[in-house]
């Protein structure tokens, strides 16, 4: 997964990361939006998160990275 949103920010302009089927996340969980910004910052993309359940935006709320990936339903 490391590597996907890298290859996808080379030829796509804005690259969804699908979270629907995401019911836990750890302290390692908020590394993929985090390093999908960054890449998305050095492409000149946009990163969205979609399809985040309640526990998933809440997290990403605590950390301030609902605001930078967009989240979307």
């Amino acid at each position: 997964m490391r590597g996907a949103p890298t290859a996808a920010f080379e030829s796509h302009r804005e690259v969804v990361l699908d979270l629907s089927e995401v019911t836990f996340v750890d302290c390692a969980g908020p590394g993929a939006p985090v390093r999908a910004r960054n890449q998305a910052d050095r492409c000149g993309g946009r990163p969205v998160l979609r399809g985040a359940g309640r526990r998933v935006v809440r997290l990403l709320k605590l950390t301030g990275l609902h605001r930078r990936p967009a989240v979307e339903p």
